[in-house]
């Protein structure tokens, strides 16, 4: 007992910079967010956005988590789809906060991905009810920082039929994996390697030897050899894998120069 609450209490400590940033900031209008606010709270992470979205044209974005930035987001893309992990560990109060918040966005697509939630869903109009695979892997990791598909993968089966049926249904241009509350970030990235051209990680230092520990799951990433791999070290790091093609070899040239230069 007392490893699993040292365990959660460096979870809740790490959990990343850039959040913390947005829980001191006080906004109650969606129309307060803007690109100087993030950027003047410390939110590092968006100005990386604001070169992307500034060399290459992304009509469709699917972000893996949600905060004060996806305001951004709905700003600079055509749609935007949040994914909201609600497990029985970590329930949907947090979502509801910004589906209260960015109620009026027209391009905004809030989807409740429920894994072990205890509860009645009728609160998300837009919801997947998985199993509780994916409860279970995230709870592993969060307490042992190890890789639960070595006991049972099926919550990879799950996350890439999810993913599969995304991306079959929406054209994604570009994922943002920063999911807060459930910690699979690194297998969540290995299962969009594939399926979306451009991929954003966040807080992925632990990736590059700068952490010991590796709460996300990031240094279990295998970057495919089509895909390059950029680490941008400001703030918590942050990583962007892109696929190789003439369609993006601008923007991993931009990225490359904002990289060297942070």
């Amino acid at each position: 007992m007392r490893k699993i609450l040292l365990s959660i209490v460096s979870v809740v400590l790490v959990f990343h910079s850039d959040f913390m940033c947005s829980s001191e900031l006080n906004i109650t209008k969606a129309d307060d967010i803007t690109y100087d606010v993030l950027t003047d709270a410390g939110i590092n992470y968006v100005s990386i956005f604001k070169e992307i979205f500034g060399n290459s044209r992304v009509r469709t974005f699917l972000e893996f988590g949600y905060d004060y930035p996806t305001k951004y987001f709905l700003d600079s893309c055509h749609k935007v789809i949040s994914v909201g992990m609600i497990t029985h560990g970590y329930g949907p109060e947090p979502f509801k906060k910004y589906l209260a918040l960015y109620r009026d966005c027209s391009n905004w697509i809030p989807l409740a991905y429920l894994s072990g939630y205890i509860g009645d869903p009728s609160w998300a109009s837009f919801k997947y009810i998985g199993s509780e695979s994916v409860y279970k892997a995230a709870s592993y990791q969060c307490v042992t920082h190890k890789n639960y598909a070595l006991m049972d993968d099926f919550y990879i089966t799950e996350l890439n039929a999810f993913i599969g049926n995304l991306v079959r249904y929406h054209a994604i241009d570009l994922a943002f994996v920063n999911m807060i509350g459930v910690v699979l970030r690194g297998d969540v990235v290995q299962c969009l390697l594939g399926k979306v051209p451009v991929i954003v990680a966040q807080d992925t230092s632990m990736r590059y030897g700068e952490e010991k520990s590796d709460l996300y799951g990031y240094t279990r990433v295998v970057t495919p050899d089509d895909y390059e791999e950029i680490y941008i070290s400001k703030g918590g790091g942050t990583t962007v894998w892109i696929q190789k093609n003439n369609k993006w070899n601008e923007l991993v040239q931009v990225l490359k120069n904002y990289a060297n230069a942070s």
